[in-house]
């Protein structure tokens, strides 16, 4: 039965350990960093209370943007930011003390030797007494951007960890009072900074920009025993009937035909900005380079793809709320953050004088909005994958695609880990349907096909 050969085919690939974790830690000397802030001076380390103060007096609140605004919102964020115009870096110095940290941070985090790290810097912050970052995850600012690296100067705090955190795995760093300390971590970590309870914790932020790479190609794979019989899985599984799931005569059996894919949904998130072979991510990179082999020795294709996973909810907290009745709305994430994109209102038996307005007490998010409407606060869904975008072995772009995938052709169900939707459309009552929840997320996933098959 092929759907047992699925099975043992996910669970090999789960089986393969990936070379990194998810977070990496360092530490390096802090004489290999030189600042200067205008109006306090060159910094020194560890920086001193006096000057720590000096810093938060002049750090700006740091800000959301939401759309097109700019919005303060110190219940999620209360950070302090200094303007970069007054901050001046002797930039030789530290890329001669950073080169090495960031091939050691490279190893750390699983990527291959011939991917080059360099880092941009994205943001000085500085943390006081009560100040926090709430759990969030970045987006990603530039083409490439891999990681985030985060630099926490030495000085003396308590309090205010960073705590990444990533499929249930958590590793907490206290900062160092006498050296640097760096951790880096994927885009798609879940993280948060902890309310700084006595001192200033102070960092720079970077964005980790993956160069060029080649796609790994083992050619020692298919002498490998386990590749071997990874191969022989995926031949048995093109080589088995199955059912016709699109089957829907009510007596006559379903008509039986060969699969012509196979499609392995990886575990980290991307979007299209930051996708492509040479950009996968610590396990995922490790996995694909087995299926690659394996598909390879087995005579099949393979490709990279986008995919959509669309979550449909029934929600027992719309039904109370009359002033959603014939409206839809859709929110999408834009910059790591949440717009409205769409407000739609058609009439119904219960507001044909217009739309009602909405109801909320001052300060709190909309009822649908996707932060307050988790999937937790719902109805359990029913969930659809559609393939969209599409990378061929070589790495070449094909073009946008819309190529719906059935159950029996995902190898393993890696849909329920903890995902960021992308956007979520919510749907009050209309009179005959409504009071749904809309949610999608994307994945990446590998696609394997028979040798002949059209791509």
């Amino acid at each position: 039965m092929t759907d047992k050969t699925l099975r043992a085919i996910g669970e090999f690939l789960r089986s393969v350990r990936p070379p990194g974790s998810f977070v990496a830690c360092r530490t390096a000397s802090a004489g290999d960093l030189a600042i200067e802030v205008e109006g306090i001076g060159a910094l020194g380390f560890p920086v001193t209370p006096v000057q720590a103060l000096k810093l938060r007096k002049i750090a700006r609140p740091a800000r959301y943007g939401l759309g097109e605004q700019t919005l303060l919102d110190p219940s999620v964020r209360d950070t302090g930011e200094i303007p970069r115009e007054l901050v001046t870096m002797d930039q030789d110095r530290w890329r001669r003390g950073l080169a090495p940290i960031l091939d050691a941070l490279r190893f750390d985090l699983g990527l291959p030797p011939d991917c080059e790290l360099s880092a941009e810097l994205h943001s000085m912050l500085v943390y006081g007494p009560g100040q926090f970052f709430r759990r969030h995850r970045d987006s990603e600012k530039s083409d490439g951007m891999i990681a985030t690296l985060v630099v926490t100067l030495p000085s003396t705090f308590t309090g205010g960890e960073l705590v990444v955190e990533h499929h249930g795995e958590q590793v907490i760093d206290h900062g160092s009072p006498d050296e640097l300390g760096l951790v880096a971590f994927y885009t798609d970590c879940e993280h948060e900074v902890l309310p700084v309870t006595r001192g200033s914790r102070i960092s720079l932020t970077y964005n980790l920009i993956a160069g060029p790479r080649a796609v790994s190609i083992a050619d020692t794979g298919a002498a490998d025993p386990a590749v071997a019989a990874l191969a022989e899985q995926l031949r048995e599984h093109f080589a088995t009937p199955v059912p016709d799931t699109t089957w829907r005569a009510s007596t006559d059996p379903a008509p039986l035909h060969r699969p012509d894919q196979l499609v392995y949904l990886l575990d980290h998130q991307y979007s299209q900005r930051g996708f492509g072979w040479d950009q996968l991510k610590g396990a995922d990179a490790a996995r694909a380079e087995v299926l690659l082999a394996a598909a390879d020795s087995a005579g099949c294709d393979t490709a990279l793809a986008l995919a959509e996973v669309q979550d449909n909810h029934s929600s027992e907290d719309l039904a109370d709320e009359f002033w959603m009745c014939g409206r839809r709305r859709r929110w999408e994430r834009i910059d790591g953050n949440w717009e409205l994109v769409q407000d739609e209102w058609e009439p119904n038996e219960f507001t044909e004088d217009g739309p009602l307005e909405e109801e909320r007490a001052e300060g709190s998010l909309p009822i649908d909005h996707p932060d307050r409407m988790t999937p937790e606060e719902l109805n359990k869904p029913s969930s659809q994958l559609t393939l969209t975008w599409w990378i061929d072995r070589a790495g070449e772009i094909t073009g946008p695609v819309t190529r719906k995938v059935s159950p029996a052709e995902i190898c393993i169900d890696t849909t329920e880990v903890d995902l960021q939707p992308f956007a979520v459309e919510s749907e009050g009552f209309t009179g005959n349907e409504g009071n749904t929840v809309d949610r999608w997320y994307r994945r990446a996933a590998i696609v394997v096909r028979p040798g002949s098959a059209p791509a």
